[in-house]
């Protein structure tokens, strides 16, 4: 099942892929980002299934074999696939690149190499009959050898000639080489041309090697452009040519893009057909090299933007990065997590599946799971797809509810934590792999590399963690009180939290999960931030009694209700410890263990009932904090909603002011119903 994103990179793709006659524009690499698990290489499967028809070339630049080592053999691979045999379409000619391909791929010695540029030279001439120039063409491959890395690639260069003598293809090769820059004043031949190529590549420095790598790219988009100007090429050709590269990001894909981008910028005047989308975990150096300066964390987040009218549908514009001056360019796009309408559709599939008996109680059950897998996940593909195939693995019996906490618990038999944390810590550094529970109990990344107390091994986690906030693969961006912050991504804080809530006591019986909020908590900047970190440890009595004190200051004037709603929204996002007795309890159970036992004045009985209940339960879209993290399986059906109403509309006639009443009667209103 496709995604809206996928679907819409599909359409944008496509709208390029199809040329009017007499269109021959240019198009910039699509480059797509996005972390471990966003969907690159399923979308890139999808894209190599859609778009047979046309000329294509599909290559996983991590996966080629063992002897693929420059960016001149993932060229010819590209060639290859693109010339294969399609229905209905023209083979495209590659004279040019071919013979190019042949006089860098041989390895003779000075004088045998020199024969078999003459031979070349003969066979390619024009006049010579085709059948014969095709024989010689043929022992000419045998004599020059196999090329590196290609097993039987020599064989595979003769179709690429094959029936193209009468082009002149020698000739038309003449003229191109004639413009190849090259020392001194003396006019080369071609021959002599082919030799010092062939010399620069395979002997030569890294310029010369780059500098010959150039020259066969240039002829290869040359031949391309040639493919669908002459011989009736625009007429015939409906489809450009569609290269798709995953894992761009790869030593070799990052120099194959860096070699294609700047061959591009060398012929700005003559457009070649390629649609090229090529894919990323990490930033490319080819992009590095054409931006400026820092960019924001998650800015090529920017190329999905909202629908220009309310009922239209959302705009996928990836971002144009060019080299001052211009010349070399790509689009940019980072790749969107899904968003609920999309995680919904997919749990669609599996609530059909289900057995009724582990519905039984839900409504709406596609909306309800839909929603709580969003929540979980927040929209990570592979997150999502890991824990909808998880609840399938149950008793018939087994409520959805209590399958999604047991595939979200950090340890037991249908756990995924593991699984997940694996795949999407792949790539942290290892000194900072145990030390991300400890950060996952701060709510920024800021907060957890500046409290110098919770590392135990000098600055090395401070230090790597401040690096991490500024790495679009692990962190991402939010903004709450006027200010951006880096934070972990909700699912990895999620799974870390597990792992903390694991951790082994100290000698003297602390907790990792205590000593890190104790250490946040008394680090923190404000009383909001440590009430939330002493809810988290636990003290329900002190959270209350800090916000019971906030609310006695609005009854007297001092504040407003608006405020004192963001800050009891804050608290109640602190996460809870896990505790494996507790995942049986219904949220009416957890919310009568929680609440506190000591007796008080009304209010603050009132107040800490409506902290517990916002701790545990899910919060609707319009909370002012709804882009913390909270926990959806604390209270899966919305049952401790009446319990927040009720709370909210008592504390709200305590309030003289009519402004600040209206406040709580509105909140409690968002209450009322089912947030999916």
């Amino acid at each position: 099942m496709q995604s809206r994103r996928d679907v819409m990179i599909r359409t944008f793709v496509g709208q390029r892929l199809v040329r009017a006659r007499g269109g021959h524009a240019r198009h910039p690499v699509l480059l797509l980002l996005g972390p471990r698990g966003s969907g690159k290489t399923t979308l890139t499967g999808r894209l190599e299934a859609w778009g047979r028809r046309a000329p294509m070339a599909a290559l996983d630049l991590a996966a080629l074999d063992d002897g693929v080592h420059h960016p001149v053999d993932v060229l010819a691979r590209i060639a290859f696939q693109l010339n294969a045999r399609r229905r209905d379409f023209p083979p495209l000619a590659l004279p040019s690149f071919a013979v190019l391909l042949m006089a860098l791929s041989a390895e003779a010695d000075p004088e045998s190499r020199d024969a078999a540029l003459g031979q070349m030279r003969e066979a390619l001439r024009a006049g010579r009959a085709e059948d014969h120039s095709l024989q010689v063409l043929r022992d000419l491959v045998t004599s020059v050898g196999v090329p590196m890395g290609l097993p039987g690639w020599s064989a595979a260069i003769v179709p690429l000639i094959q029936g193209w003598q009468r082009a002149r293809v020698w000739w038309r090769l003449h003229r191109r080489l004639g413009r190849v820059p090259h020392g001194g004043s003396r006019a080369q031949l071609p021959a002599d041309v082919l030799v010092e190529l062939n010399q620069h590549f395979r002997h030569g420095t890294a310029a010369q090697r780059e500098r010959a790598e150039s020259v066969l790219l240039q002829a290869f988009l040359a031949d391309l452009q040639g493919a669908y100007t002459k011989h009736g090429g625009d007429r015939a050709r409906t489809l450009r040519c569609l290269v798709l590269l995953d894992n761009a990001d790869s030593e070799l894909g990052d120099a194959f893009l860096q070699a294609l981008v700047e061959a591009r910028a060398a012929a700005p005047g003559h457009p070649d057909p390629l649609v090229v989308v090529a894919c990323a975990r990490r930033t490319p150096e080819v992009l590095r090299q054409l931006e400026l300066g820092p960019r924001p964390l998650g800015g090529y987040l920017s190329c999905w933007r909202p629908p220009e009218r309310e009922d239209g549908p959302e705009l996928f514009v990836p971002r144009v990065v060019t080299r001052p001056g211009g010349g070399a360019r790509l689009e940019v796009a980072q790749l969107r997590p899904l968003d609920r309408a999309e995680v919904q559709e997919q749990a669609g599939a599996y609530v059909r599946r289900m057995p009724p008996a582990a519905l039984a109680g839900l409504t709406h059950p596609v909306a309800w799971l839909g929603r709580t897998v969003h929540e979980l996940t927040r929209g990570h593909p592979a997150a999502v797809r890991t824990v909808l195939e998880a609840l399938e693995d149950f008793a018939p019996e087994v409520p959805c509810g209590r399958r999604l906490r047991m595939v979200m618990a950090p340890e037991g038999p249908h756990s995924v934590a593991d699984t997940l944390l694996d795949l999407l810590l792949q790539d942290v550094p290892r000194e900072l792999f145990d030390a991300l529970p400890r950060a996952a109990a701060a709510v920024t990344l800021g907060q957890a590399a500046s409290a110098g107390d919770l590392w135990r091994q000098g600055d090395a986690p401070s230090r790597l963690l401040r690096r991490l906030a500024h790495d679009d693969q692990h962190a991402e961006r939010i903004a709450f009180d006027g200010h951006q912050h880096s934070i972990l991504p909700d699912v990895v804080r999620r799974l870390l939290l597990g792992r903390l809530s694991l951790a082994a006591a100290a000698p003297d019986g602390t907790s990792p999960w205590d000593s890190a909020h104790d250490v946040l908590g008394a680090a923190a900047e404000s009383g909001r931030v440590a009430a939330y970190h002493r809810l988290a440890g636990g003290d329900v009595q002190s959270a209350a009694a800090y916000l019971h004190d906030r609310f006695l200051a609005v009854c007297g004037g001092d504040g407003s209700a608006q405020a004192w709603c963001e800050e009891l929204s804050w608290i109640q996002r602190a996460p809870r410890r896990w505790e494996p007795e507790a995942q049986g309890r219904s949220a009416s159970a957890e919310f009568q263990h929680r609440i506190a036992r000591a007796p008080g004045p009304p209010d603050l009985v009132m107040v800490t009932r409506l902290l517990v209940a916002g701790w545990i339960t899910t919060h609707p879209a319009t909370d002012p904090y709804a882009a913390l993290w909270s926990d959806p399986l604390g209270d899966p059906a919305a049952e401790l909603y009446p319990k927040i109403v009720d709370a909210l509309q008592t504390l709200s006639g305590r309030l003289s002011d009519e402004t600040d009443h209206d406040v709580l009667w509105q909140r409690a209103a968002a209450y009322e119903r089912k947030p999916w």
